[in-house]
């Protein structure tokens, strides 16, 4: 007995079922077409697609691109600073979130951040200021 054609039988026969008793009359966006996104061939790439669906879908902001978020509007604000005497204060929370987001393990986006060095970061805002 082949369980998954008993299965697509039994689907069938309750969809069939279901529209002779109407439950599919006044369906919102009847008669419309479907907004389809086309799932990629490779089976890995379908269930990272699915994945990503589902995440968007329930509105979840996975823990990496939040991290990442962050990282990048800490560097804007590193790279407008004008002020030394926050300069250090600022590069110690940065290199912290990058910290966290490099220990997570998941290496789902492209690989890990090298923290940041204050020398360098000082002398780029030196250099800026005298500009």
């Amino acid at each position: 007995m082949d369980i998954s054609a008993v299965l697509r039988r039994i689907a069938e026969r309750r969809i069939d079922d279901a529209i002779k008793e109407g439950k599919f009359d006044n369906l919102s966006g009847a008669g419309r077409p479907l907004k389809l996104e086309p799932l990629p061939a490779d089976e890995d790439a379908r269930m990272k697609w699915w994945a990503i669906r589902i995440l968007r879908q329930n509105q979840i902001v996975p823990d990496e691109v939040r991290l990442r978020k962050r990282i990048e509007l800490m560097r804007g604000y590193l790279d407008g600073l004008r002020d030394e005497s926050r300069l250090a204060a600022l590069v110690t929370q940065l290199n912290l979130l990058i910290r966290r987001l490099n220990t997570l393990g998941t290496n789902a986006l492209a690989g890990n951040i090298a923290p940041v060095d204050l020398d360098v970061e000082r002398h780029r805002l030196r250099r800026r200021c005298a500009e």
